[in-house]
């Protein structure tokens, strides 16, 4: 993995963006419905990589309904220990509950285990859940190491979209996708991060 450079972003890596901005729009056009049609698409652009999860009727009723009914101001500290409580699973699903939220506030990230190996690798951000050799503190819950890497992630997001790279990044995104200008500045970028990875 090496840091993006934007100006070396290849025509399949725009395709992958592409793509991804048919659906994403469509999830974001249509999530009140949470019909059939609506789930699939979910589930192709957000879920598969859960599949063995989400499969179970008893893990995505649950999470489809907290979609329906969460504000999107909503905590996503709260929304985890609810689908925790709520879905089979019975743990925590920061990706999933980080989608599940984006999907209702577009101002908020998505933790995605891509964008957690970028970030970390390449821009320096520190995350303790699920990763090898992190520098947590002894006997923390895995619940405080989550949301230290929900509060880095945030905080990454805040430094970047104002600096001078960031600009570039959200103009590149717009000069070449211009049908999608509309999206959160956090969704362009999570979409250059996403493909080059």
């Amino acid at each position: 993995m090496m840091y993006i450079d934007i100006d070396k972003i290849t025509e399949r890596q725009k395709l992958i963006i592409a793509k991804g901005l048919c659906d994403y729009q469509y999830i974001m056009d249509n999530w009140q419905k949470n019909d059939a049609d609506f789930q699939a698409v979910y589930y192709e652009f957000y879920l598969k990589a859960r599949w063995a999860v989400m499969n179970k009727t008893s893990n995505s009723q649950p999470y489809f309904k907290k979609l329906q009914s969460i504000s999107p101001d909503a905590d996503l500290m709260v929304i985890l220990e609810e689908l925790k409580s709520e879905m089979e699973k019975g743990s925590y699903e920061l990706s999933l509950g980080s989608k599940l939220l984006h999907t209702r506030n577009t101002a908020s990230p998505i933790y995605d285990s891509k964008v957690r190996e970028y970030l970390s690798k390449e821009e320096g951000v520190e995350f303790w859940w699920h990763v090898k050799g992190s520098q947590a503190p002894r006997g923390i819950s895995e619940f405080a190491k989550i949301k230290h890497d929900w509060e880095e992630l945030c905080n990454w997001y805040i430094a970047f979209v104002p600096s001078e790279r960031g600009r570039r990044w959200i103009e590149w995104f717009d000069a070449n996708f211009p049908a999608y200008r509309n999206i959160s500045d956090i969704k362009k970028i999570d979409f250059i991060i996403f493909a080059t990875n």
